[in-house]
């Protein structure tokens, strides 16, 4: 039986060969870079802004479900244990909101309290004794993303006398006691689930243009809002957002007419 003989390639095939192995050696040519890149720059562009949106409204409703439990809480506390109950409100050095809580009266079981104690029971501040069993104690602390910033609508930055108003508390009549008339910053939640009145002109009963609340925005300042307590007697915390297509353009509750849009 006789070998079967490859045939030996022809000089056309040994050149068109060797053109295929050159070009695949020199891999992408410059159109073929420039096509991808402007397809990348264009898939970046359609869904950079949808992602920036929806990370916002992430991080805003994360901020908005922590400062609503703790004014949730510190009502609650406020009930069960039958004293004052405050949440101080503040910018913490590393620049994020901060909620802290406290119970306005201290923890001594001693009947009747000594003099300074009582004195110090429901004037707004947290006072301390020298011992852990007779100071004002720290209930809560919580500090927002520092992606969240204190900010009002039409205000500035991290602005807080603007942006916190809960300001001015009347004092207790005949107790010598004159802390809450100074007193800034600051929600008083009262045994009976309700909080103390405010008495400072811009802390009055919410409005969609101003009255109390805690105002932040996103650090971008697209979305803002308003967290605020609805009423003196019920004490519930209520969530606003800065709505534009409203009449009068202002802080709302979600609801059909009044729908959060997010930016």
């Amino acid at each position: 039986m006789g070998r079967s003989r490859s045939r030996p390639a022809c000089p056309e095939e040994i050149r068109i060969g060797r053109r295929k192995s050159v070009r695949a050696s020199r891999g992408f040519s410059m159109i073929e870079m420039l096509i991808v890149i402007v397809l990348i720059g264009l898939l970046v562009a359609l869904v950079g802004p949808v992602a920036g949106k929806l990370i916002r409204r992430s991080e805003d409703m994360a901020a908005l479900s922590s400062a609503r439990q703790v004014l949730a809480v510190a009502r609650l506390e406020a009930v069960r244990r039958s004293v004052n109950i405050v949440v101080e409100i503040s910018l913490s050095p590393d620049n994020r909101i901060r909620l802290r809580t406290f119970q306005d009266r201290t923890n001594d079981t001693t009947t009747p309290l000594p003099s300074a104690e009582a004195l110090a029971s429901g004037n707004c501040v947290q006072d301390a004794f020298g011992s852990p069993a007779t100071d004002e104690p720290t209930l809560g602390d919580v500090s927002l993303s520092p992606r969240i910033h204190f900010w009002k609508q039409g205000g500035s930055e991290d602005d807080v006398a603007d942006a916190v108003r809960f300001d001015t508390y009347a004092d207790t009549p005949g107790s010598g006691n004159t802390s809450c008339g100074t007193s800034a910053d600051r929600i008083v939640f009262l045994p009976t689930g309700g909080i103390a009145r405010p008495e400072d002109t811009g802390s009055v009963l919410p409005t969609p243009t101003q009255g109390r609340g805690i105002y932040f925005a996103d650090w971008q300042g697209k979305n803002y809002f308003r967290v605020t307590v609805e009423s003196d007697l019920s004490g519930k915390a209520r969530v606003d957002k800065y709505v534009t297509a409203a009449s009068p353009s202002g802080y709302y509750p979600p609801s059909a007419v009044t729908k959060w849009r997010w930016l």
